[in-house]
């Protein structure tokens, strides 16, 4: 529902404006699972409203962030709509191993290493509509974390000895090494977009991206069983990018209870320096070299349906699909940029009913092919609601996420320990739980 137009003092209108922009500036995006840590984080976080109804939006307004959607929903605009939101990630992910008995029976799926971690993103937005009647143009700006790469993981690796301390033996658990892996950073996107009506039922639009961000990778592990050579190392990655996108995308009204959408985004050459660092214990070897390299991001389309039943309270249902042949994507960081990834298709389905006193409650699902595992995929069950505060609509949205997949280990694991009692499987099964909660204010004045 559209809020009527009240005075907006100036000096309110800047604290908050500046507000916005400092949490879409905010630091640390998203925490994602190990399977997107390469090249960014497939699911992506636009807006309380969007994200409880499945990420919904291509074909549906959302304000200035349809920038990102749609850029043709800019003319459902009257006036002007400001967005902001940050959404909490809290990370789990758990690798299991199958543990076998004396006799090569399976016995359970044991869990070797277990990590939490928490970080937040955030999202701006802006709108506004310029000139009325058939001549009006829609203008719209938004700062989003299109792709972050951020993911960490800790262990400890113990000895597996049977023998107790004090046996003459090495010690059960005695710690060998830490190691760790983490990788920060995120591809964040200054987009302005434009659309118009050419017609009573359909408006088309256009926006530009500049992408820009950096990707950090460190690992590193430290040797503590004092045991022979220092097997310590330390190993980072640093790659600078920055590229421009575009996007166009159409609006249909079929009649006024059904909105159809559709969008295209360019591919994505984002460029820049990767410098390479390393130091080996062993031999007090350090390296450091700095080459240019770049992500070649594949294009995407979207299509997606708005449909308003004739309900006595305002109801919607959305549908969104996205496909993006990931398998085009060229790496610049290796020797040879073709690389062995997986098309995917994005399904978001959403619906919103708003009560009597003007309340909505949202619902929805996604499913997300993983572009690194043919086998994987990533399931979302969200939900919402919002309320008025001040000039304003306070949304709050819950996202559960869930993604299994066989991966290597991040780390080698010793072998030949007491012969052959102790064996490791190439693989672990990886199960990654995902939970957001996040918060949105939509002004319109």
């Amino acid at each position: 529902m559209k809020t009527s137009k009240h005075s907006f003092p100036s000096g309110v209108a800047a604290v908050v404006t500046a507000t916005l922009i400092s949490l879409a500036l905010a630091g640390q995006a998203g925490a994602g699972p190990q399977l997107t840590t390469k090249y960014g984080d497939q699911f992506s976080w636009y807006g309380a409203e969007s994200a409880a109804m499945g990420g919904t939006g291509a074909a549906i307004y959302r304000g200035g962030l349809s920038t990102v959607f749609n850029p043709a929903f800019l003319v459902v605009e009257t006036g002007k709509r400001m967005d902001g939101g940050i959404v909490l990630n809290q990370e789990h992910e758990d690798r299991f191993q199958p543990l076998f008995d004396s006799f090569d029976s399976w016995v359970i799926d044991a869990a070797i290493a277990s990590n939490r971690s928490h970080s937040f993103q955030s999202d701006f937005g802006f709108a506004r509509r310029v000139g009325s009647g058939p001549r009006a143009v829609a203008f719209g700006i938004s700062l989003t974390d299109r792709l972050p790469f951020n993911y960490s993981f800790n262990e400890e690796l113990r000895n597996p000895s049977p023998y107790p301390p004090g046996s003459g033996e090495p010690a059960r658990d005695m710690l060998i090494a830490m190691r760790e892996r983490k990788v920060t950073g995120t591809l964040h996107a200054l987009s302005f977009g434009a659309a118009a009506e050419t017609s009573e039922k359909v408006s088309v639009g256009a926006a530009f991206h500049y992408n820009f961000g950096t990707r950090n990778e460190e690992t590193s592990s430290i040797d503590l069983d004092n045991a022979g050579t220092n097997e310590s190392y330390r190993s980072s990655q640093e790659l600078k990018l920055a590229g421009l996108s575009a996007s166009a995308g159409l609006r249909a009204q079929v009649n006024e209870r059904l909105d159809l959408g559709f969008a295209v985004e360019s591919n994505l050459k984002a460029t820049g320096n990767w410098r390479q660092q390393g130091f080996v214990a062993a031999t007090s070897a350090v390296t450091d070299t700095t080459t240019n390299a770049f992500y070649d991001y594949p294009w995407c389309a979207r299509a997606g349906l708005a449909f308003r039943p004739r309900n006595d309270l305002p109801t919607i249902f959305t549908i969104d699909v996205e496909y993006r042949p990931w398998s085009d994507l060229r790496d610049g960081t290796q020797d040879d940029p073709s690389t062995l990834l997986q098309d995917s298709a994005d399904v978001r389905l959403g619906v919103q009913h708003t009560f009597y006193n003007g309340m909505p409650l949202r619902f929805g699902f996604r499913h997300i092919n993983s572009y690194a595992d043919r086998d994987a995929g990533m399931t979302a069950f969200t939900a919402g609601t919002g309320a008025r505060v001040g000039e304003g609509r306070l949304s709050a949205s819950f996202e559960l996420t869930k993604l299994t997949g066989v991966l290597a280990h991040q780390f080698p694991y010793p072998t030949n320990y007491f012969g052959d009692s102790f064996v490791t499987d190439p693989m672990a099964r990886v199960e990654d739980t995902r939970l957001r909660v996040g918060v949105s204010y939509a002004m319109e004045f």
